[in-house]
């Protein structure tokens, strides 16, 4: 199955047309003829499955066969995450995140960020891309950048800060999940600073560590976000 995205489609609709670069790609990329099957989801849940009817390298259209709402998933795992200095680090980290199902993506700024500017346009291209590759429904939410402090005032569900510091803290395999959401956060190559781990740990949220080696930031967020699904999966 190849999936294609396009936001604006509903499981109401019947028939789709496609844009001038999806419908490039059909006519001339994978040479798909009038018949073929097609399916696309809108990266909130939708599966809308068509055959084409028309097929020119400017405009492909569609019409549905079938069309399924897939649930939301009941285990939500959301990070908070400092940007990496090299920003192809962190595009990777959002399509590896996307891949494993992740449910949103926050850009933290903290006091030893190196990044302190976000372009989350291009976050969302790769998280698409990502999507469609490993053949998803629900796309992350690629959040705009957040000061630290302001996004700790947001929090919903129980929350885990990974940190390097000697101050305490428990392994992440001995936290015990309780809900079905969980938010991650991970500092800054330069690790959150003393006053943002006192200030998290005295607004209930817990201290843990990922392992006694330090980590670079997108890897402490892939492995943190990994082994929550683990948990979740046991």
């Amino acid at each position: 199955m190849i999936l294609f995205y396009a936001n604006s489609i509903s499981i109401e609709d019947k028939n789709f047309t496609f844009g001038k670069s999806d419908s490039m790609h059909i006519a001339k990329v994978i040479r798909k003829n009038t018949g073929a099957l097609v399916t696309i989801t809108n990266g909130t849940g939708l599966e809308w499955t068509g055959k084409l009817t028309l097929v020119t390298p400017k405009k492909v259209e569609a019409t549905k066969i079938k069309s399924i709402q897939h649930e939301i998933p009941k285990k939500a795992i959301h990070l908070a995450i400092a940007p990496t200095k090299n920003n192809t680090r962190m595009e990777w980290l959002v399509e590896k995140l996307t891949e494993l199902g992740i449910t949103s993506i926050t850009p933290l700024l903290c006091e030893h960020s190196e990044r302190k500017v976000m372009k989350t346009e291009r976050l969302i291209k790769i998280a698409i891309a990502s999507l469609k590759q490993s053949q998803q429904f629900y796309l992350p939410q690629i959040q705009p950048l957040t000061s630290f402090q302001k996004h700790l005032k947001s929090i919903e569900y129980p929350a885990i800060l990974a940190h390097c510091d000697s101050l305490p803290k428990i392994s992440l395999s001995e936290y015990q999940i309780k809900s079905d959401k969980i938010l991650l956060y991970i500092g800054p190559e330069g690790d959150f600073s003393r006053d943002e781990i006192d200030l998290a740990t005295s607004m209930g949220i817990t201290p843990v560590s990922l392992g006694k080696q330090r980590f670079r930031t997108e890897t402490a967020g892939l492995l943190g976000c990994h082994s929550i699904f683990q948990k979740y999966n046991n």
